[in-house]
């Protein structure tokens, strides 16, 4: 019970930081899109980026809750891998951040690129386009702005990383 409670509100902590996070950056501070067309950045995921951009407030909620479910999912992997590997919980600070920095690695290099959100609007199908998809995923850095690129990097470690370490330290 303690580990499921540590996994909601981790989950849910981080997945908010995160996406507060984003709301601010890419909407004032750098392409001005609101909430919902972020939320609907993320729905792009699942749907690509047209249809989610298409379907409105329905995609934006998809996206929202696509946005938590993984946040709640990575605060799983780590609050599982804790009870596991000791070193997790004595230094939450230290690991989370390196949890974070692995979570944006994933998800940037590895997810999205493999996502409908891919800008064919489809999943990679078969092992020719997901290798083909991975190598130029990996050839280059994401985001190219040095700036948004170190927010990113720091928002995944601090806002998500940190926050999902230390609950399981608190809560387990």
């Amino acid at each position: 019970m303690k580990q499921l409670r540590a996994v909601l509100i981790g989950g849910l902590l981080a997945g908010t930081l995160d996406i507060s996070y984003a709301f601010i950056v890419y909407g004032p501070l750098t392409y001005h899109l609101s909430p919902v067309a972020v939320l609907q950045s993320v729905a792009a995921g699942w749907l690509g980026e047209d249809a989610a951009h298409a379907r409105g407030a329905l995609s934006a909620l998809l996206g929202l809750g696509t946005h938590l479910m993984l946040a709640t999912a990575m605060a799983a992997v780590f609050v599982v891998s804790a009870t596991r590997l000791p070193a997790l919980k004595l230094h939450p600070l230290m690991w989370g951040l390196v949890y974070g920095f692995g979570l944006y690695v994933v998800m940037t290099y590895l997810v999205l690129p493999l996502s409908a959100a891919h800008r064919s609007q489809q999943f990679a199908t078969n092992l020719h386009e997901i290798a083909a998809r991975l190598q130029v995923s990996f050839s280059s850095i994401r985001p190219r702005n040095r700036g948004l690129l170190l927010g990113t990097l720091v928002t995944h470690m601090v806002f998500v990383g940190v926050p999902i370490s230390l609950v399981n330290k608190r809560v387990t």
